[in-house]
Parts: C-alpha cells; structure tokens; sequence
C-alpha cells in the first residue's frame, strides 16, 4: 500500500505543524479524562505517544510500517510492527490519528472497529478523526511537486466515486548523480459519520469539525465509547 514510501516523504511533504494541531486535540482530551494506559494505532513515527510518555502515561503504539516502526523506536517509544487483531490486552483509550479510519474499505472497518471493542476496558474511548467530503474533494485532490538539492517528489491525488487514489513517486540522488525512483498508490476510502456508527457497537458521545487546512472543516474529530 504504499506505507514505507509514504514515511520516508512524510516529512518532506511539510504537515508537521498540521500534525502538531491534531495531536494536541487528542493529548488535550485524554490528558482532561485522565486516562492511564493508551494504545495509538497507526502510531506514525511516535510524536503523540512521545508527549503522552512524558506525561506519565503508559502508551504503546503499532504501525503497520517498519520505517515509521524505526522511527518511532528511536525515540524511546513502546512501538511494534503489527496490526491491531494481534494486540491481546485491554486500554482505557485506543487512539487512531490522521485519517486512519479512511484507509480502510468498508469490510476493513467494521473488523477494524471489532478489534477496537474488543481491546477497551469497560467505558473505554475511542479517538479517531476522518476526512470530509471537502478534505478529500477541494484539499487532497490534486498535484503535489517538492524538489530538493538530492530528492523529488511527486504526488497525485485522484478522488473519484468517494475513493481518494494517491500515486507517490521519490526520486533520490544517488552517489553516481543518478537518481534512483520508488512508487506506490494509496488508497483512501470516503466514510459517513452514520456509516461508521452502523458497523460497530461502540457509542458515538463527541464530534468536533477541524479547519486544519482550509477555512471549512476538512477533517472531523470523534469520540467513542465501549457499552461494555
């Protein structure tokens, strides 16, 4: 799916400051529940489980990519390469940040959303955050170019049939002055806040709309939580 590549241009790409405003809802939110033990799936390279770590909570992220895995670890962080149906033990919150939700086919999710059940303690939360129709129609869609001294990167986003298709392409220069290229496609999947309701039983309790790249909501924060 693309996920390696994507790590090595993430930061090149320069969300950073984007992704520092997203962790903090998430950091305010579980900080003012005073929840103890987290699990952050799709951890990325670790800067939501590095202030929470420093604020004395136990956190544990997984990754599916071993690049974003290494990174993570350099840090000092509890990060495993693994998917969520692999985790066997319980959370007072599981955290899937930056569109996590969106890169997973209907079927995906309602499994997804299981495994999320099963790991919460009871009256555990959920945090999560998807796309808009307008995040993925008026702020993804489209051609990103970024050339640098040694690299170039480009990326082209097709959001048709509410499925975002990504192509990634990084040229890299190489010793000899060549360039060598790596590719990959990422697919991104369009999902109603009532749809994702309707595959799981955890109970919806907050949506918040998030302007992080627009002046209209582009991305809407959720809050879930166990019936158990």
């Amino acid at each position: 799916m693309g996920l390696n590549l994507y790590a090595k241009v993430e930061s090149l790409i320069g969300f950073n400051d984007i992704y520092e405003i997203l962790h903090s809802y998430y950091y305010e939110y579980l900080i003012d529940k005073k929840v103890k033990k987290v699990l952050d799936v799709g951890c990325g390279s670790g800067n939501l489980l590095l202030k929470l770590k420093n604020n004395n909570i136990d956190a544990m992220g997984i990754d599916l990519s071993s690049e974003m895995v290494t990174l993570a670890k350099a840090k000092g962080l509890s990060v495993y390469q693994k998917n969520i149906s692999k985790i066997d033990e319980n959370f007072d919150a599981i955290v899937a940040v930056a569109d996590v939700l969106n890169y997973l086919n209907k079927d995906e999710l309602k499994e997804f959303l299981m495994y999320i059940e099963n790991n919460l303690n009871q009256n555990g939360l959920f945090l999560t955050d998807i796309n808009t129709k307008h995040g993925f129609e008026d702020v993804t869609n489209g051609t990103m170019v970024k050339d640098y001294e040694n690299k170039f990167l480009a990326i082209d986003a097709n959001f048709e049939k509410n499925i975002l298709t990504t192509d990634i392409t990084l040229f890299i220069k190489n010793k000899e002055k060549n360039y060598n290229k790596e590719s990959g496609r990422i697919l991104q999947y369009f999902h109603k806040i009532k749809d994702i309701e309707n595959l799981t039983n955890l109970k919806l309790i907050e949506t918040k709309p998030l302007m992080l790249f627009s002046d209209k909501p582009d991305k809407k924060f959720l809050v879930f939580k166990s019936k158990n």
